[in-house]
């Protein structure tokens, strides 16, 4: 059991290395550059996918949702 003098260390989640700077990811500088990285990419990937098809599909999407509020009327 923890006692209230005991510091919370915060530990990396992909090698356990202890968290010495304040970290959003949990990750430690050396894990940012190795799967940060990577996630970054994937990220923007999904979202340029996802504007591509949004912009190709976004009159019927508009036209559908336009019809299912005329319905629920």
């Amino acid at each position: 059991m923890k006692k209230k003098t005991d510091k919370d260390e915060k530990i990396c989640w992909a090698c356990k290395r202890t968290l010495v700077e304040e970290s959003k990811l949990g990750l430690c500088p050396d894990c940012v550059n190795k799967y940060g990285t990577s996630a970054a990419v994937f990220v923007a990937l999904g979202f340029s996918l996802l504007t591509k098809q949004a912009l190709k599909h976004g009159g019927k999407a508009v036209k559908g949702v336009a019809k299912v509020i005329s319905y629920i009327k």
